[in-house]
């Protein structure tokens, strides 16, 4: 039992020696933003209902303008970046906590990776099935590889678990800090799976069917991302990991799919 509490336990930086410029007040700003992208996220459902704006005709919301572009880009990614490096000055080499892989790291990263990917190697047949309906194949295939990176893997770990989990983790503890962070990440995806879901992800108008939908599993997923992130600091591998899980979805998208 006290070797898997310390396994569970171990940091390779513990929070306690990381230096934060102001902690109380970052913690404070990270956690009103995360509850004010709740409700930017009731807007953003609202919109799309009303004003559609697909991008290349995408058949899934979150490839939406209002979805990727105003709400991932603008409100996850470029607002707290603004803040983060150029108001606060910190440095990318803030977020990477002097992390050094070695050969065994970066092969348990990539088996990670590719474990990410296959979990939804199910969408692979009817992709390969679409690709020849489309003249500008290689453009989805671009948008629904390279510009999911940009809207999914790397705002939202570096958001709720490199700038958020992290504060909270020195200004309470760290499983606290996981709970919360993780909870936050959950509630932002719902009040659009209640405008817009369908399928495996719920029901629209159903809040049953998107709790068990959506909320369960991606409040699970935020759990193992929140402890990853505390016990080995890589945030590289943990983008990379969320990045492989939605690029099949992703181009599901694109390329017309509904599931």
């Amino acid at each position: 039992m006290k070797r898997i509490l310390a396994f569970l336990t171990w940091q390779r930086v513990p929070a306690q020696g990381i230096e934060f410029k102001n902690l109380r007040k970052e913690s404070l700003f990270f956690l009103r933003y995360a509850v004010f992208y709740v409700l930017v996220a009731i807007l953003i459902g609202w919109l799309v209902v009303k004003m559609p704006l697909p991008i290349l005709g995408a058949s899934e919301f979150v490839q939406d303008f209002w979805y990727a572009v105003v709400f991932k880009i603008l409100f996850l990614l470029l607002i707290p970046a603004l803040v983060y490096f150029r108001i606060w000055r910190y440095s990318v080499q803030d977020l990477l906590l002097r992390i050094n892989p070695t050969a065994w790291g970066w092969l348990k990263g990539a088996a990670l990776i590719a474990l990410g990917f296959l979990l939804n190697a199910r969408h692979l047949s009817g992709i390969s099935d679409k690709l020849p309906e489309f003249a500008d194949v290689n453009l989805r295939l671009a948008l629904g590889i390279v510009f999911l990176f940009f809207i999914a893997g790397l705002l939202e770990e570096l958001f709720f678990r490199g700038y958020l989990q992290t504060r909270l983790e020195k200004l309470w503890n760290a499983p606290l800090a996981i709970l919360v962070s993780g909870l936050l990440f959950t509630a932002w995806h719902l009040p659009s799976r209640y405008f817009l879901a369908s399928g495996v992800e719920g029901n629209a108008g159903d809040l049953t069917s998107v709790f068990l939908g959506t909320g369960v599993p991606v409040f699970l997923v935020s759990l193992f991302f929140g402890w990853h992130w505390a016990r080995y600091r890589n945030l590289p591998l943990l983008i990379l990991v969320h990045w492989a899980i939605d690029i099949l979805p992703s181009l599901n998208s694109f390329f017309q799919i509904k599931f």
